[in-house]
């Protein structure tokens, strides 16, 4: 355990400085931040799906940025689907990296299908299939690896998803708080992107707590 979170915490501190500090940093973690962007989308997708609405498909760009194109659904958890579907998506995977790891190759499964599952039936460009399908080879190919290499990795994609989020808290997800804000405009958008934060928070305070007193 002593040594998973050790890696949990040289994950955030090394993310952070290649984001912040180091010149071409980014292009370090473009593919990390391209996969970050899918589980952000699939995070609406998601929320579209369980509330009646429709996925028509998933567009990852080249900028690192992305849409969904949804019909129908709750707008008011669709909205935000993508901001709370990348904390679900990395408590999930810290989740099984620090309590549960033998379960990390069923998930890098689950990951595998949910990337060909988009790649295909949630098809938006070829661009963005060829991608989803080079992520689905890869994650096929770290299932085959020994349990150590994939509980670590999903130990640090889990880090990065729920850092990315930090990240982006500080430009502030716009398109999304924008749409959410004109939908309720009972907030300045600044107060809605707490809100979102605070909830993100609070989901990784609990799966931490839930890890910490299992442990």
């Amino acid at each position: 355990m002593q040594k998973k979170l050790l890696i949990l915490i040289l994950t955030v501190i090394l993310y952070w400085v290649l984001k912040n500090y180091i010149p071409y940093g980014n292009m370090v973690l473009y593919p990390l931040t391209l996969l970050v962007t899918f589980f952000h989308e699939t995070g609406h997708a998601f929320f579209a799906v369980i509330t009646g609405g429709s996925v028509h498909g998933i567009q990852i760009n080249n900028d690192g940025s992305g849409y969904a194109l949804i019909a129908g659904g709750i707008s008011l958890l669709v909205i935000p689907g993508g901001y709370i579907g990348s904390a679900l998506w990395g408590n999930l995977l810290l989740f099984v990296a620090l309590h549960k790891d033998r379960y990390s190759k069923f998930v890098l499964y689950l990951i595998t299908f949910v990337l060909i599952f988009s790649a295909i039936v949630w098809f938006s460009s070829i661009g963005t299939s060829l991608l989803l399908f080079a992520f689905a080879a890869l994650c096929y190919w770290l299932s085959r690896l020994n349990a150590n290499v994939q509980t670590n990795t999903l130990l640090v994609i889990g880090a990065i998803s729920l850092v990315y989020i930090l990240m982006d808290f500080n430009g502030g997800p716009s398109s999304d708080l924008n749409k959410f804000t004109q939908l309720i405009p009972i907030f300045p958008s600044f107060i809605w992107a707490l809100i979102w934060l605070a909830i993100v928070a609070y989901i990784t305070y609990l799966n931490l707590k839930i890890i910490w007193r299992k442990k």
